[in-house]
């Protein structure tokens, strides 16, 4: 699963000094998603959201992504500056313009 995840992040020329998995049990979530918490070569604190599913992504659940967000920035005490999202599913276009606009990189 880490390599799955790393692999697509390096291809792109996303580096990392420290990079380890956030366990959402912690800000009491029971989403069932996988998300990183990583610092990138630039001392960018970095979040990556790995969403594998079948389903849709809607707009809703982009939305609680957001919220997750920021739930985990306030876990942790510092504003996070980069958050990727690394899909492996069908993205409604408004989600995706959703997230953009927030400053997400969204990769497929």
């Amino acid at each position: 699963m880490f390599k799955e995840v790393l692999e697509p992040l390096q291809a792109r020329g996303l580096l990392f000094k420290r990079f380890e998995p956030f366990s959402l049990k912690e800000i009491g979530s029971r989403k069932r998603i996988a998300v990183y918490h990583g610092v990138d070569t630039e001392n960018r604190y970095t979040l990556v959201f790995f969403i594998e599913k079948k389903s849709r992504i809607l707009q809703k659940e982009a939305k609680e992504w957001l919220a997750l967000k920021a739930k985990i920035e306030a876990h942790y005490g510092y504003p996070i500056r980069q958050v990727v999202a690394l899909v492996k599913a069908p993205l409604c276009s408004k989600a995706k313009a959703l997230l953009e606009a927030e400053g997400w990189q969204i990769l497929t």
